[in-house]
Protein backbone atom coordinates (compact mmCIF):
# COMPACT_ATOMS: atom_id res chain seq x y z
CA UNK A 1 0.00 0.00 0.00
CA UNK A 2 1.49 3.42 -0.62
CA UNK A 3 -0.54 6.11 0.65
CA UNK A 4 -1.94 9.77 -0.03
CA UNK A 5 -2.02 9.56 3.98
CA UNK A 6 -3.00 13.19 4.83
CA UNK A 7 -6.09 12.20 3.29
CA UNK A 8 -7.02 9.45 6.11
CA UNK A 9 -8.76 12.24 8.52
CA UNK A 10 -9.70 15.05 5.99
CA UNK A 11 -11.25 13.05 3.07
CA UNK A 12 25.79 -32.72 1.63
CA UNK A 13 29.59 -33.98 1.93
CA UNK A 14 30.20 -36.12 5.42
CA UNK A 15 30.29 -33.91 8.55
CA UNK A 16 34.03 -34.00 9.01
CA UNK A 17 34.78 -32.67 5.32
CA UNK A 18 32.57 -30.38 6.02
CA UNK A 19 33.53 -29.15 9.15
CA UNK A 20 37.10 -28.59 7.48
CA UNK A 21 35.97 -26.63 4.91
CA UNK A 22 34.06 -24.45 6.84
CA UNK A 23 35.54 -24.02 9.82
CA UNK A 24 34.27 -22.04 12.82
CA UNK A 25 33.70 -17.78 13.40
CA UNK A 26 36.67 -16.46 15.41
CA UNK A 27 34.94 -13.62 16.28
CA UNK A 28 31.00 -12.38 16.42
CA UNK A 29 31.53 -10.30 12.84
CA UNK A 30 33.00 -13.41 10.99
CA UNK A 31 35.45 -10.98 9.32
CA UNK A 32 38.40 -12.97 10.72
CA UNK A 33 39.38 -15.69 9.87
CA UNK A 34 37.60 -18.66 11.23
CA UNK A 35 39.25 -21.35 13.13
CA UNK A 36 38.99 -25.26 12.26
CA UNK A 37 36.96 -28.31 13.94
CA UNK A 38 40.54 -28.30 16.07
CA UNK A 39 40.25 -25.08 17.18
CA UNK A 40 43.46 -23.97 15.71
CA UNK A 41 43.36 -25.47 12.76
CA UNK A 42 42.95 -22.63 9.46
CA UNK A 43 39.91 -22.86 7.74
CA UNK A 44 38.13 -21.36 4.49
CA UNK A 45 38.15 -17.13 5.20
CA UNK A 46 35.18 -15.15 5.40
CA UNK A 47 34.63 -14.25 1.70
CA UNK A 48 31.89 -10.90 2.03
CA UNK A 49 32.40 -10.27 -1.88
CA UNK A 50 31.40 -13.93 -2.90
CA UNK A 51 28.41 -14.32 -0.01
CA UNK A 52 27.71 -10.67 -0.36
CA UNK A 53 24.12 -11.10 0.45
CA UNK A 54 24.34 -13.14 3.37
CA UNK A 55 22.71 -16.11 5.08
CA UNK A 56 19.34 -16.43 6.23
CA UNK A 57 17.03 -19.09 7.85
CA UNK A 58 13.42 -19.52 7.85
CA UNK A 59 9.93 -21.24 8.11
CA UNK A 60 11.02 -23.27 11.31
CA UNK A 61 9.89 -25.98 12.05
CA UNK A 62 10.26 -29.00 15.34
CA UNK A 63 12.78 -31.27 13.20
CA UNK A 64 13.37 -28.95 10.03
CA UNK A 65 14.50 -25.52 9.01
CA UNK A 66 15.71 -23.54 5.49
CA UNK A 67 19.04 -22.44 5.33
CA UNK A 68 19.47 -19.54 2.62
CA UNK A 69 22.35 -18.09 0.90
CA UNK A 70 23.55 -16.56 -2.72
CA UNK A 71 26.60 -16.74 -4.45
CA UNK A 72 27.76 -13.38 -5.66
CA UNK A 73 30.32 -13.43 -7.66
CA UNK A 74 29.78 -15.83 -10.55
CA UNK A 75 32.68 -17.63 -12.64
CA UNK A 76 30.34 -20.15 -14.36
CA UNK A 77 26.92 -21.62 -14.35
CA UNK A 78 26.45 -23.10 -11.17
CA UNK A 79 28.91 -22.69 -8.10
CA UNK A 80 28.63 -25.99 -5.81
CA UNK A 81 28.31 -25.31 -2.34
CA UNK A 82 29.36 -26.91 1.00
CA UNK A 83 26.95 -26.39 4.09
CA UNK A 84 27.32 -27.10 7.70
CA UNK A 85 24.94 -27.04 11.02
CA UNK A 86 26.20 -27.19 14.26
CA UNK A 87 25.33 -26.41 17.83
CA UNK A 88 28.02 -24.08 19.00
CA UNK A 89 28.98 -20.35 17.07
CA UNK A 90 31.91 -21.84 16.29
CA UNK A 91 30.97 -24.22 13.85
CA UNK A 92 32.83 -27.02 15.75
CA UNK A 93 29.71 -29.24 16.54
CA UNK A 94 28.56 -30.26 13.92
CA UNK A 95 25.58 -31.82 13.42
CA UNK A 96 24.33 -31.90 9.71
CA UNK A 97 26.29 -30.99 6.18
CA UNK A 98 25.94 -31.73 2.62
CA UNK A 99 26.30 -30.03 -0.70
CA UNK A 100 24.30 -27.65 -2.45
CA UNK A 101 24.22 -26.14 -6.13
CA UNK A 102 23.44 -22.06 -6.48
CA UNK A 103 22.14 -22.27 -10.32
CA UNK A 104 21.47 -19.29 -12.46
CA UNK A 105 18.12 -20.56 -13.00
CA UNK A 106 17.92 -19.48 -9.49
CA UNK A 107 19.65 -16.44 -9.75
CA UNK A 108 22.70 -17.87 -7.68
CA UNK A 109 20.83 -18.16 -4.48
CA UNK A 110 20.86 -21.77 -2.66
CA UNK A 111 18.04 -22.94 -0.60
CA UNK A 112 18.11 -26.49 1.58
CA UNK A 113 15.98 -27.79 3.65
CA UNK A 114 17.61 -29.38 6.59
CA UNK A 115 15.87 -32.30 8.48
CA UNK A 116 16.57 -34.50 10.95
CA UNK A 117 17.31 -31.75 13.65
CA UNK A 118 15.97 -31.29 17.28
CA UNK A 119 12.96 -29.75 18.69
CA UNK A 120 13.39 -26.53 20.34
CA UNK A 121 17.04 -26.13 19.57
CA UNK A 122 19.66 -22.76 18.52
CA UNK A 123 21.88 -24.42 15.40
CA UNK A 124 24.47 -22.28 14.15
CA UNK A 125 25.36 -22.72 10.02
CA UNK A 126 27.41 -21.33 7.38
CA UNK A 127 27.80 -22.26 3.91
CA UNK A 128 31.33 -22.35 1.67
CA UNK A 129 32.38 -22.46 -1.57
CA UNK A 130 35.76 -24.84 -1.66
CA UNK A 131 39.00 -22.65 -2.56
CA UNK A 132 36.81 -19.51 -2.66
CA UNK A 133 35.85 -19.03 0.93
CA UNK A 134 32.98 -19.13 3.12
CA UNK A 135 29.41 -17.07 4.61
CA UNK A 136 29.33 -15.75 7.63
CA UNK A 137 27.81 -18.05 10.84
CA UNK A 138 24.03 -17.96 10.49
CA UNK A 139 22.17 -18.80 13.79
CA UNK A 140 18.54 -20.65 13.89
CA UNK A 141 16.01 -22.03 16.01
CA UNK A 142 13.47 -25.10 15.44
CA UNK A 143 10.25 -24.88 16.78
CA UNK A 144 9.68 -26.65 19.93
CA UNK A 145 7.56 -29.19 20.85
CA UNK A 146 6.58 -27.90 24.38
CA UNK A 147 6.74 -24.72 24.94
CA UNK A 148 5.06 -21.84 27.88
CA UNK A 149 6.99 -18.65 27.16
CA UNK A 150 7.62 -17.41 23.50
CA UNK A 151 8.98 -14.13 22.41
CA UNK A 152 8.81 -13.13 18.79
CA UNK A 153 8.58 -9.90 16.60
CA UNK A 154 6.86 -9.06 13.81
CA UNK A 155 7.11 -6.06 11.22
CA UNK A 156 6.37 -5.13 7.68
CA UNK A 157 6.72 -2.03 4.80
CA UNK A 158 10.38 -1.45 4.29
CA UNK A 159 10.99 1.27 1.58
CA UNK A 160 14.62 1.40 1.07
CA UNK A 161 14.56 4.50 -0.55
CA UNK A 162 13.06 6.06 2.56
CA UNK A 163 14.88 5.43 5.74
CA UNK A 164 17.46 3.05 7.19
CA UNK A 165 16.45 -0.02 8.59
CA UNK A 166 16.48 0.67 12.37
CA UNK A 167 14.00 -1.15 13.02
CA UNK A 168 15.83 -4.32 11.62
CA UNK A 169 18.88 -3.09 13.29
CA UNK A 170 16.97 -2.95 16.80
CA UNK A 171 15.73 -6.56 16.24
CA UNK A 172 18.82 -8.19 15.37
CA UNK A 173 20.23 -7.05 19.06
CA UNK A 174 17.80 -8.75 21.01
CA UNK A 175 19.07 -12.05 21.02
CA UNK A 176 16.18 -14.08 22.86
CA UNK A 177 13.83 -14.08 20.10
CA UNK A 178 12.28 -17.47 18.84
CA UNK A 179 11.34 -16.22 15.30
CA UNK A 180 10.94 -13.24 13.33
CA UNK A 181 8.00 -12.78 11.06
CA UNK A 182 7.66 -10.46 8.43
CA UNK A 183 4.10 -9.47 7.08
CA UNK A 184 4.72 -8.24 3.63
CA UNK A 185 5.88 -5.22 1.89
CA UNK A 186 9.85 -6.83 1.79
CA UNK A 187 10.65 -4.83 -0.91
CA UNK A 188 8.62 -1.63 -2.93
CA UNK A 189 8.85 -2.03 -6.70
CA UNK A 190 8.76 1.39 -7.37
CA UNK A 191 11.21 3.49 -9.66
CA UNK A 192 14.40 5.48 -8.66
CA UNK A 193 13.19 8.33 -6.27
CA UNK A 194 9.52 7.46 -6.80
CA UNK A 195 7.76 7.44 -2.67
CA UNK A 196 11.13 8.05 -1.59
CA UNK A 197 12.28 10.63 0.79
CA UNK A 198 13.99 13.22 -1.19
CA UNK A 199 16.98 13.62 0.79
CA UNK A 200 17.34 9.67 1.21
CA UNK A 201 16.74 8.93 -2.54
CA UNK A 202 20.17 10.61 -3.30
CA UNK A 203 22.09 7.72 -1.30
CA UNK A 204 19.45 4.98 -1.23
CA UNK A 205 17.98 4.91 -4.67
CA UNK A 206 16.30 1.80 -6.09
CA UNK A 207 18.32 -0.61 -8.16
CA UNK A 208 17.12 -0.84 -10.73
CA UNK A 209 16.17 2.47 -11.11
CA UNK A 210 13.53 1.81 -13.19
CA UNK A 211 9.90 -0.32 -11.72
CA UNK A 212 10.21 -3.40 -10.81
CA UNK A 213 8.32 -5.37 -14.02
CA UNK A 214 10.28 -8.50 -14.85
CA UNK A 215 12.21 -11.16 -13.63
CA UNK A 216 15.61 -8.68 -13.29
CA UNK A 217 13.91 -5.85 -12.30
CA UNK A 218 12.66 -7.94 -9.11
CA UNK A 219 15.95 -9.86 -8.48
CA UNK A 220 17.88 -6.49 -8.92
CA UNK A 221 15.53 -4.79 -6.35
CA UNK A 222 15.81 -8.46 -3.84
CA UNK A 223 19.92 -8.26 -4.26
CA UNK A 224 19.69 -4.86 -3.65
CA UNK A 225 17.92 -4.58 -0.38
CA UNK A 226 19.86 -7.77 0.90
CA UNK A 227 22.65 -5.62 0.99
CA UNK A 228 21.52 -3.62 3.62
CA UNK A 229 23.72 -4.10 6.70
CA UNK A 230 20.54 -4.22 9.30
CA UNK A 231 18.76 -6.44 6.93
CA UNK A 232 21.55 -8.99 6.74
CA UNK A 233 22.30 -8.80 10.86
CA UNK A 234 18.93 -9.45 11.31
CA UNK A 235 18.65 -12.74 8.96
CA UNK A 236 21.77 -13.75 10.01
CA UNK A 237 20.60 -13.67 13.65
CA UNK A 238 16.61 -15.37 13.69
CA UNK A 239 14.93 -17.52 11.68
CA UNK A 240 12.39 -15.80 9.27
CA UNK A 241 8.57 -16.67 8.39
CA UNK A 242 7.27 -14.33 6.01
CA UNK A 243 3.90 -13.47 3.60
CA UNK A 244 3.88 -10.92 0.81
CA UNK A 245 1.74 -8.17 0.21
CA UNK A 246 1.11 -5.85 -2.61
CA UNK A 247 4.67 -4.63 -3.02
CA UNK A 248 6.06 -7.54 -4.00
CA UNK A 249 3.96 -7.19 -7.31
CA UNK A 250 2.90 -3.74 -7.44
CA UNK A 251 0.83 -1.35 -4.97
CA UNK A 252 -2.53 -2.52 -4.35
CA UNK A 253 -2.22 -5.93 -5.87
CA UNK A 254 -5.30 -8.20 -6.64
CA UNK A 255 -5.70 -11.87 -8.59
CA UNK A 256 -6.15 -9.97 -11.65
CA UNK A 257 -4.38 -6.48 -11.51
CA UNK A 258 -2.73 -3.84 -9.69
CA UNK A 259 -3.31 -0.22 -9.29
CA UNK A 260 -0.11 0.09 -10.15
CA UNK A 261 0.20 -1.86 -13.11
CA UNK A 262 -0.67 -0.50 -16.48
CA UNK A 263 -0.06 -2.50 -19.67
CA UNK A 264 -0.69 0.60 -21.28
CA UNK A 265 2.51 1.97 -19.88
CA UNK A 266 4.53 -1.20 -21.53
CA UNK A 267 4.13 -2.94 -18.13
CA UNK A 268 2.66 -5.91 -20.08
CA UNK A 269 1.00 -8.71 -19.29
CA UNK A 270 -0.30 -8.90 -15.39
CA UNK A 271 -0.17 -12.88 -15.01
CA UNK A 272 3.32 -12.94 -16.37
CA UNK A 273 4.27 -10.00 -13.62
CA UNK A 274 3.16 -11.57 -11.06
CA UNK A 275 4.51 -15.18 -12.01
CA UNK A 276 7.63 -12.92 -11.89
CA UNK A 277 7.10 -11.06 -8.97
CA UNK A 278 6.46 -14.88 -6.53
CA UNK A 279 9.56 -16.42 -8.42
CA UNK A 280 12.17 -13.49 -7.07
CA UNK A 281 9.84 -14.25 -3.64
CA UNK A 282 10.44 -17.26 -3.37
CA UNK A 283 14.27 -17.18 -4.26
CA UNK A 284 14.94 -14.46 -2.19
CA UNK A 285 13.34 -15.45 0.89
CA UNK A 286 14.10 -18.64 3.35
CA UNK A 287 10.41 -20.05 2.82
CA UNK A 288 9.26 -23.45 2.44
CA UNK A 289 7.29 -23.88 -0.99
CA UNK A 290 5.64 -26.84 -1.40
CA UNK A 291 3.37 -25.61 -4.18
CA UNK A 292 4.35 -26.11 -7.50
CA UNK A 293 2.24 -23.30 -8.95
CA UNK A 294 3.48 -20.62 -10.45
CA UNK A 295 2.12 -18.37 -7.99
CA UNK A 296 2.39 -20.55 -5.16
CA UNK A 297 0.06 -20.35 -2.07
CA UNK A 298 1.87 -18.93 0.42
CA UNK A 299 -0.54 -19.66 3.49
CA UNK A 300 0.99 -22.07 6.14
CA UNK A 301 0.83 -22.53 9.74
CA UNK A 302 3.25 -23.61 12.23
CA UNK A 303 2.94 -25.25 15.94
CA UNK A 304 4.75 -23.50 19.36
CA UNK A 305 4.19 -26.22 21.35
CA UNK A 306 1.80 -26.16 23.05
CA UNK A 307 1.54 -23.16 23.66
CA UNK A 308 0.28 -21.36 20.20
CA UNK A 309 0.13 -22.11 16.60
CA UNK A 310 0.92 -18.75 14.00
CA UNK A 311 -1.52 -18.84 11.03
CA UNK A 312 0.05 -17.18 7.93
CA UNK A 313 -2.61 -15.85 5.52
CA UNK A 314 -2.39 -14.59 1.40
CA UNK A 315 -4.86 -11.50 1.85
CA UNK A 316 -3.29 -9.91 -1.82
CA UNK A 317 -2.68 -12.42 -4.34
CA UNK A 318 -4.61 -16.05 -3.94
CA UNK A 319 -8.27 -15.03 -4.16
CA UNK A 320 -8.86 -10.68 -3.89
CA UNK A 321 -11.30 -9.12 -6.19
CA UNK A 322 -10.39 -5.55 -7.00
CA UNK A 323 -11.07 -2.63 -4.73
CA UNK A 324 -13.47 -0.98 -4.77
CA UNK A 325 -12.18 2.64 -4.23
CA UNK A 326 -9.80 4.59 -5.21
CA UNK A 327 -5.94 4.52 -3.54
CA UNK A 328 -5.99 8.62 -3.15
CA UNK A 329 -8.46 8.60 -0.32
CA UNK A 330 -9.37 7.08 2.61
CA UNK A 331 -13.31 6.34 3.04
CA UNK A 332 -13.41 5.66 -0.82
CA UNK A 333 -15.99 8.18 -0.91
CA UNK A 334 -18.82 7.53 -3.40
CA UNK A 335 -17.80 3.93 -3.84
CA UNK A 336 -21.63 1.93 -3.30
CA UNK A 337 -21.60 0.55 0.28
CA UNK A 338 -22.90 -2.50 -1.54
CA UNK A 339 -20.06 -3.50 -2.85
CA UNK A 340 -18.57 -3.79 0.23
CA UNK A 341 -21.01 -6.26 1.39
CA UNK A 342 -21.19 -8.13 -2.05
CA UNK A 343 -20.83 -12.28 -1.06
CA UNK A 344 -19.02 -12.41 -4.82
CA UNK A 345 -16.60 -10.54 -3.81
CA UNK A 346 -13.62 -12.03 -2.05
CA UNK A 347 -10.16 -11.06 0.04
CA UNK A 348 -9.26 -14.78 0.71
CA UNK A 349 -11.50 -16.90 -1.41
CA UNK A 350 -13.68 -19.90 -0.29
CA UNK A 351 -10.39 -22.33 -0.07
CA UNK A 352 -8.29 -20.27 1.81
CA UNK A 353 -11.40 -19.26 4.63
CA UNK A 354 -12.44 -23.13 5.24
CA UNK A 355 -8.34 -24.23 5.44
CA UNK A 356 -8.28 -21.14 8.07
CA UNK A 357 -11.00 -21.85 10.32
CA UNK A 358 -10.03 -26.02 9.77
CA UNK A 359 -6.53 -24.83 11.48
CA UNK A 360 -8.22 -22.81 13.79
CA UNK A 361 -10.38 -25.67 15.23
CA UNK A 362 -7.70 -27.95 15.07
CA UNK A 363 -5.67 -25.88 17.06
CA UNK A 364 -8.29 -25.21 19.33
CA UNK A 365 -8.69 -29.37 19.89
CA UNK A 366 -5.21 -30.05 20.33
CA UNK A 367 -5.29 -27.81 23.03
CA UNK A 368 -3.27 -25.06 22.11
CA UNK A 369 -3.30 -21.89 24.32
CA UNK A 370 -3.56 -18.70 21.74
CA UNK A 371 -3.80 -18.98 17.69
CA UNK A 372 -2.24 -16.14 16.02
CA UNK A 373 -2.91 -14.92 12.73
CA UNK A 374 -0.29 -13.23 10.29
CA UNK A 375 -2.40 -11.09 8.33
CA UNK A 376 -1.59 -8.23 5.63
CA UNK A 377 -4.59 -5.93 5.59
CA UNK A 378 -6.39 -4.54 9.22
CA UNK A 379 -9.38 -7.64 9.74
CA UNK A 380 -10.98 -5.24 12.20
CA UNK A 381 -13.98 -2.70 11.43
CA UNK A 382 -13.27 0.61 11.02
CA UNK A 383 -15.23 3.69 10.08
CA UNK A 384 -14.17 7.29 8.80
CA UNK A 385 -14.59 9.78 11.26
CA UNK A 386 -14.80 12.63 8.85
CA UNK A 387 -16.73 10.94 6.16
CA UNK A 388 -18.84 13.41 4.84
CA UNK A 389 -20.76 11.50 2.43
CA UNK A 390 -21.30 8.80 4.91
CA UNK A 391 -20.94 9.02 8.91
CA UNK A 392 -20.80 5.04 8.74
CA UNK A 393 -18.37 4.83 5.64
CA UNK A 394 -15.64 2.40 5.94
CA UNK A 395 -12.12 3.53 6.62
CA UNK A 396 -10.48 2.01 3.80
CA UNK A 397 -11.74 -0.43 1.13
CA UNK A 398 -8.38 -2.33 0.84
CA UNK A 399 -8.76 -3.35 3.97
CA UNK A 400 -11.05 -6.33 4.84
CA UNK A 401 -13.74 -3.89 5.27
CA UNK A 402 -13.83 -4.33 1.03
CA UNK A 403 -14.83 -7.39 1.84
CA UNK A 404 -16.94 -8.00 4.41
CA UNK A 405 -18.81 -11.15 3.52
CA UNK A 406 -14.99 -13.11 3.71
CA UNK A 407 -14.61 -11.37 6.99
CA UNK A 408 -18.08 -12.33 8.52
CA UNK A 409 -17.74 -16.06 7.27
CA UNK A 410 -14.35 -15.85 9.30
CA UNK A 411 -15.37 -14.15 12.46
CA UNK A 412 -18.75 -16.74 12.20
CA UNK A 413 -16.67 -19.69 12.03
CA UNK A 414 -14.87 -18.71 15.04
CA UNK A 415 -17.88 -17.98 17.42
CA UNK A 416 -19.79 -21.01 16.49
CA UNK A 417 -16.76 -22.94 17.04
CA UNK A 418 -16.18 -21.11 20.16
CA UNK A 419 -12.69 -20.75 19.65
CA UNK A 420 -10.74 -18.91 21.86
CA UNK A 421 -7.72 -16.87 22.24
CA UNK A 422 -7.65 -15.52 18.61
CA UNK A 423 -4.49 -12.75 17.31
CA UNK A 424 -4.35 -11.33 14.52
CA UNK A 425 -1.20 -9.88 13.40
CA UNK A 426 -1.00 -7.11 10.94
CA UNK A 427 0.77 -4.68 8.66
CA UNK A 428 0.79 -2.72 5.87
CA UNK A 429 -0.62 0.31 6.86
CA UNK A 430 2.64 2.45 8.14
CA UNK A 431 1.07 2.78 11.42
CA UNK A 432 0.03 1.51 14.69
CA UNK A 433 -3.51 0.13 16.31
CA UNK A 434 -4.89 -2.01 18.51
CA UNK A 435 -8.36 -3.64 18.45
CA UNK A 436 -10.69 -5.28 20.11
CA UNK A 437 -12.74 -7.35 17.88
CA UNK A 438 -16.15 -7.78 17.85
CA UNK A 439 -19.35 -9.12 15.19
CA UNK A 440 -20.54 -5.79 15.61
CA UNK A 441 -18.29 -3.83 17.59
CA UNK A 442 -21.06 -0.42 16.88
CA UNK A 443 -23.79 -2.12 18.31
CA UNK A 444 -23.51 -1.81 22.37
CA UNK A 445 -26.39 -4.82 22.53
CA UNK A 446 -22.67 -6.96 21.33
CA UNK A 447 -19.86 -4.77 22.72
CA UNK A 448 -19.58 -2.67 25.39
CA UNK A 449 -17.03 -3.11 27.85
CA UNK A 450 -18.17 -1.17 30.43
CA UNK A 451 -21.10 -3.36 30.61
CA UNK A 452 -19.52 -6.66 30.62
CA UNK A 453 -20.02 -7.49 26.68
CA UNK A 454 -16.23 -8.22 25.42
CA UNK A 455 -15.03 -8.91 21.32
CA UNK A 456 -13.88 -12.23 21.05
CA UNK A 457 -10.58 -11.68 19.33
CA UNK A 458 -7.51 -9.00 19.52
CA UNK A 459 -5.40 -6.96 16.70
CA UNK A 460 -2.51 -5.73 16.37
CA UNK A 461 -1.31 -3.74 14.06
CA UNK A 462 2.38 -2.76 13.40
CA UNK A 463 4.06 0.03 12.45
CA UNK A 464 5.96 0.07 9.53
CA UNK A 465 10.22 -0.23 9.24
CA UNK A 466 10.58 3.43 7.08
CA UNK A 467 7.40 4.02 4.66
CA UNK A 468 5.58 6.78 5.19
CA UNK A 469 2.40 7.42 7.39
CA UNK A 470 1.46 11.23 8.44
CA UNK A 471 4.63 11.74 9.76
CA UNK A 472 4.83 14.77 7.14
CA UNK A 473 1.19 15.65 8.42
CA UNK A 474 2.00 16.71 12.04
CA UNK A 475 -2.06 17.85 12.23
CA UNK A 476 -3.92 15.00 10.95
CA UNK A 477 -1.14 12.90 12.87
CA UNK A 478 -2.60 14.75 15.76
CA UNK A 479 -5.85 14.66 14.82
CA UNK A 480 -6.32 11.31 14.17
CA UNK A 481 -5.48 9.32 17.47
CA UNK A 482 -8.50 11.67 18.79
CA UNK A 483 -11.20 11.58 16.49
CA UNK A 484 -10.95 7.87 15.41
CA UNK A 485 -11.95 6.43 18.51
CA UNK A 486 -15.08 8.77 18.68
CA UNK A 487 -16.36 6.41 15.94
CA UNK A 488 -14.33 3.19 16.79
CA UNK A 489 -15.01 2.18 20.30
CA UNK A 490 -13.15 -0.96 19.61
CA UNK A 491 -9.83 1.13 18.90
CA UNK A 492 -7.30 0.91 21.76
CA UNK A 493 -4.48 2.72 20.64
CA UNK A 494 -3.18 4.19 17.58
CA UNK A 495 -0.28 6.34 16.32
CA UNK A 496 0.99 7.24 13.00
CA UNK A 497 4.65 8.82 12.43
CA UNK A 498 6.45 6.47 14.61
CA UNK A 499 8.74 3.64 13.09
CA UNK A 500 9.68 -0.45 14.77
CA UNK A 501 8.51 -3.10 15.14
CA UNK A 502 5.85 -5.15 17.66
CA UNK A 503 7.53 -7.39 20.12
CA UNK A 504 5.25 -10.30 21.56
CA UNK A 505 5.73 -11.81 24.67
CA UNK A 506 3.57 -14.91 24.95
CA UNK A 507 2.95 -17.44 27.86
CA UNK A 508 0.11 -19.96 29.00
CA UNK A 509 -1.74 -17.22 30.86
CA UNK A 510 -1.30 -13.97 28.60
CA UNK A 511 0.26 -12.44 25.64
CA UNK A 512 1.96 -8.96 26.05
CA UNK A 513 1.79 -6.87 23.15
CA UNK A 514 4.86 -4.08 23.28
CA UNK A 515 5.64 -1.22 20.03
CA UNK A 516 8.29 -0.62 20.01
CA UNK A 517 9.89 2.78 18.26
CA UNK A 518 13.48 3.72 16.81
CA UNK A 519 14.49 7.07 17.83
CA UNK A 520 16.26 7.56 14.26
CA UNK A 521 15.43 6.29 10.69
CA UNK A 522 16.79 8.50 8.85
CA UNK A 523 20.32 8.12 9.34
CA UNK A 524 22.65 4.99 9.56
CA UNK A 525 23.68 2.58 12.47
CA UNK A 526 21.46 3.81 15.33
CA UNK A 527 19.29 1.07 16.69
CA UNK A 528 18.18 3.43 19.91
CA UNK A 529 14.62 2.46 20.64
CA UNK A 530 11.84 3.27 23.43
CA UNK A 531 8.68 1.33 24.15
CA UNK A 532 5.98 3.07 22.50
CA UNK A 533 2.98 1.68 23.52
CA UNK A 534 2.34 -1.97 25.51
CA UNK A 535 -1.35 -3.96 26.06
CA UNK A 536 -1.63 -7.08 27.71
CA UNK A 537 -4.59 -10.11 26.89
CA UNK A 538 -5.06 -12.28 29.32
CA UNK A 539 -6.33 -15.79 28.12
CA UNK A 540 -9.83 -15.99 27.19
CA UNK A 541 -10.51 -12.31 27.60
CA UNK A 542 -10.17 -10.54 24.07
CA UNK A 543 -8.94 -7.70 26.49
CA UNK A 544 -6.55 -5.41 25.61
CA UNK A 545 -5.36 -3.46 29.08
CA UNK A 546 -2.26 -1.10 29.17
CA UNK A 547 0.17 -1.14 30.62
CA UNK A 548 3.55 0.52 31.14
CA UNK A 549 6.31 -2.42 32.10
CA UNK A 550 8.25 -4.09 29.03
CA UNK A 551 9.01 -7.83 29.71
CA UNK A 552 11.87 -8.56 30.67
CA UNK A 553 14.64 -10.34 28.05
CA UNK A 554 14.35 -14.20 28.46
CA UNK A 555 17.06 -15.68 30.78
CA UNK A 556 20.61 -16.97 29.25
CA UNK A 557 19.62 -16.78 25.67
CA UNK A 558 21.55 -18.60 22.91
CA UNK A 559 24.74 -16.49 21.88
CA UNK A 560 24.45 -14.66 18.58
CA UNK A 561 25.99 -16.10 15.59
Amino acid sequence: MSVGRREFIIGSVGVAASSQLLGGCSDDSGDKGPLGPDGGTPGEQVNTALFAHGVASGDPLADAVILWTRVSVVDGANVELGWLVSKDPLLTSPVKSGTITATSDADFTAKVDVTGLEAGTTYYYAFSAAGRGRSVTGRTRTLPTHLDHARIAFTSCANYQNGYFSAYRALAARNDLDVWLHLGDYIYEYKAGEYADATLAAVRSHVPTKEAVTLADYRGRYAQYRTDADLLALHRQHPLIAVWDDHEFANNAYVGGAENHDPDQGEGDWTERKRAASRAFREWLPIRVVDADPVPKISRSFKFGELFDLIMLDTRILARDKQTGDDSTFGDVGTDPAAWADPKRHIIGAEQEAWLLNELTQSSARGARWRLIGNQVIFSQGRNPLDSMDPHGIIYSDFWDGYQADRNGVIDGILQGGIKNVVFLTGDIHSSWAFEISKNPFDKAIYDPAAGLNGFAIELVGPSVTSLALEDDPGNAMAAPVLLPTVNPHLRFSEFTRKGYVLLDVTNERLQAEWWFVTQFKAPNDAAEVLGKAYTCQQSAALLVETTTATPPKDAPPLIA
